[in-house]
């Protein structure tokens, strides 16, 4: 890896940005889905995706707290970002009223 590759990988890595998510669906089967509208991940030049997993380029914190990301699924939908929370991996209730957040390499439209 070049030395130019690694410090586009750092300057996106320490340039994280925090979005509070918003409720889509709590009455899923499977999951709470949570939204982050008119966003998605910054772009990365394709040579530096393997080096920056998808899953490696952002967390979600409930509450203030971690979640693992074994315990919910990335995706879009259309200009959206969901997280989709799965029911089975808590115990607790997710509720309306809980802050949840996203950081890392996010862009907001």
């Amino acid at each position: 890896m070049a030395l130019k590759d690694l410090q586009t990988i750092l300057q996106q890595v320490h340039e994280p940005d925090e979005y509070q998510l918003v409720v889509q669906n709590m009455s899923h089967n499977l999951y709470w889905i949570w939204k982050l509208e008119n966003a998605k991940l910054k772009d990365l030049e394709l040579n530096l995706r393997v080096f920056r997993p998808e899953h490696a380029r952002f967390d979600i914190f409930i509450n203030g707290q971690y979640v693992l990301e074994q315990d919910y699924l990335f995706s879009t939908s259309g200009r959206d970002i969901l997280i989709k929370f799965k029911k089975a991996n808590f115990d607790y209730l997710l509720a309306i009223s809980d802050v949840i957040k996203i950081e890392g390499d996010i862009q907001v439209y």
